[in-house]
């Protein structure tokens, strides 16, 4: 018999052997108890949020939510989680049924937008056409007014604004798009979590204030 023979006919014990245990009663491991939070880590920027969900044996499973630096990111009693500023955090979950049994995912945040805080005015805005500067700003649950307003300078920005999602040239909720750089974005009852703020070079402009007002 030549080697190559030799090799196709052990191959061929190996499967009736694999067989063969298969019959006698092997089976693939039991997943029926296997905790799992999905996804096991994620990346984003700050200010996004992320989605996690928590499985046993692949079905849904009650669990309470917990983030390891609430400064960094938030997660609410669904999975939603936060993100608030750069770094890393643990999103953990423990069984309702036996808080013992947890399971933690990983979390890493990069710099996003640039976080406004509410009344404090941003000044010294400018750029190049076609340059597109990005902010945000955290609306609180219960808030009855946002007032996002943009002004002085020289030059031409335009003010995008748009809740949840960063807004693009074509997609937002609020775009006055007037002339030179008086422009204001007023949002009564806003909805609670991050708005996001674009403004778009359409001229050269240097100088510009921007400030984000929320009413509590």
């Amino acid at each position: 018999m030549d080697i190559r023979s030799a090799a196709r006919l052990s191959g061929l014990l190996l499967v009736l052997a694999a067989v063969g245990c298969a019959e006698d009663g092997y089976s693939t491991t039991d997943v029926s108890n296997l905790f799992e939070i999905d996804p096991p880590y994620a990346g984003t920027e700050a200010g996004q949020a992320v989605q996690f969900s928590a499985m046993l044996g692949g079905d849904p499973v009650a669990v309470t939510w917990e983030s390891s630096d609430p400064a960094i990111a938030t997660v609410s009693s669904t999975g939603l989680v936060s993100t608030i500023n750069a770094g890393f955090v643990a999103i953990t979950a423990a069984q309702t049924a036996n808080p013992s049994i947890i399971k933690s995912a990983s979390l890493s945040i990069i710099p996003g937008p640039i976080l406004l805080a509410s009344g404090v005015a941003v000044s010294g805005i400018g750029g190049d056409v076609g340059d597109l500067i990005r902010y945000r700003v955290n609306v609180p649950a219960g808030a009855t007014n946002l007032v996002i307003q943009m002004s002085g300078g020289t030059g031409d920005l335009d003010l995008h604004v748009r809740y949840g999602q960063m807004p693009t040239l074509s997609t937002f909720d609020c775009r006055p798009y007037a002339g030179g750089n008086n422009e204001t974005c007023t949002f009564p009852n806003p909805t609670a979590g991050v708005w996001f703020i674009l403004l778009d070079v359409y001229d050269d402009a240097t100088g510009v204030s921007l400030v984000a007002t929320v009413t509590p």
